[in-house]
């Protein structure tokens, strides 16, 4: 039986009622890690204060679960401040070191925490599919900044790449786990932790290139622009975000682009290869023809770049205040709610 100090820990990160928590943070967490953790926000001499403790060996505990993902940390005053991480779901899964120590015990708690708990707290507009910009056929100037990821990488000041914890927990499919691009101060946070590696443009371009040729979508984080912190290159089996919207009905958790597939008739050869690479059913073929639904379609333009005989573009069919209008608030900096008592 888990112990009640687990249950405890659950119900600090917002989750009172959660089935799997407790024994996911039972297999990775020691009770002297725990009690930490529900110590804060503090400084190492904070909490060695409520705990009784000596400050070097909190020091330690707290570096330890900031390598973990438990934890994020600001300097305040000279003194480094420490606070829960409430984003579990993409800190802590990406350390695959855990899953090697862990098993297969481990990844099935999350993948039932994910299915089960996760994806129905899930509310609108998460993510938003970003275009593959050669599906466009118009000047580069007319694609909006926030659309065109070539952009978003150039304006980048640190990109990193991680291990995609959606296809790494769920283990459905063939797809590289190493492909999951992080931005700035999310890329700097993994590198820290030593679960990401600091990439060139060019090496994270290469990526997407790659990706693009696999079939997977293009995700970012549907914030305003200052707000970028992941480019996720997506499954719909493995996906918390298409596969929390396909399968298990989250409809409009993923925000489409301003963009849907045009077919010209008289080009397309019938070879289906668009209807394959579609992840949202968008595409069919009917009397040797693709036909697009534009109800369905989500503008990725993984359709048009393998058509074969370019028979298929990305047309835009909404205005730029499509994104602008709907662009949830960017979050606050990742540590800055760590003064909070």
């Amino acid at each position: 039986m888990v112990e009640e100090i687990y249950y405890q820990l659950s119900k600090a990160y917002g989750s009172p009622e959660s089935k799997y928590l407790p024994k996911i943070f039972e297999i990775c967490l020691t009770k002297e890690e725990v009690s930490v953790l529900l110590s804060l926000p503090g400084t190492p001499e904070e909490v060695a204060a409520k705990l009784s403790a000596e400050v070097p060996k909190v020091a330690t505990i707290l570096k330890e679960l900031f390598n973990k993902g438990f934890v994020l940390y600001k300097l305040v005053d000279d003194k480094l401040r420490y606070g829960l991480n409430n984003d579990l779901w993409s800190s802590i899964l990406p350390d695959k070191r855990d899953f090697d120590k862990f098993g297969e015990e481990f990844l099935d708690l999350w993948n039932r925490y994910h299915d089960e708990e996760l994806v129905p707290s899930y509310g609108t507009r998460a993510v938003r599919v970003i275009p593959v910009e050669k599906a466009i056929p118009m000047k580069w100037g007319e694609i909006l900044p926030y659309e065109k990821i070539s952009e978003i990488l150039q304006n980048a000041e640190t990109i990193a790449v991680t291990e995609c914890a959606c296809r790494t927990m769920s283990r459905r499919c063939d797809n590289p786990t190493d492909v999951c691009l992080l931005i700035n101060e999310f890329a700097e946070i993994f590198i820290e932790r030593g679960v990401a590696k600091r990439i060139s443009k060019e090496e994270a371009s290469s990526i997407l290139a790659l990706t693009e040729d696999l079939g997977l979508v293009h995700q970012m984080n549907h914030h305003e622009p200052k707000g970028y912190q992941f480019l996720c290159n997506c499954c719909s089996c493995c996906c918390t975000f298409l596969k929390g919207m396909i399968f298990f009905g989250k409809e409009g958790v993923t925000a489409k682009s301003r963009y849907v597939s045009s077919v010209d008739s008289e080009l397309c050869d019938g070879c289906g290869i668009c209807a394959t690479r579609c992840k949202f059913g968008a595409m069919n073929i009917v009397n040797s023809t693709a036909v697009a639904d534009k109800e369905k379609c989500f503008g990725c333009g993984l359709c048009a770049s393998k058509c074969p005989t370019n028979a298929i573009q990305l047309i835009p069919v909404r205005g730029p205040e499509h994104i602008i209008d709907n662009l949830v608030k960017a979050p606050p900096r990742l540590v800055d709610t760590l003064m909070i008592e």
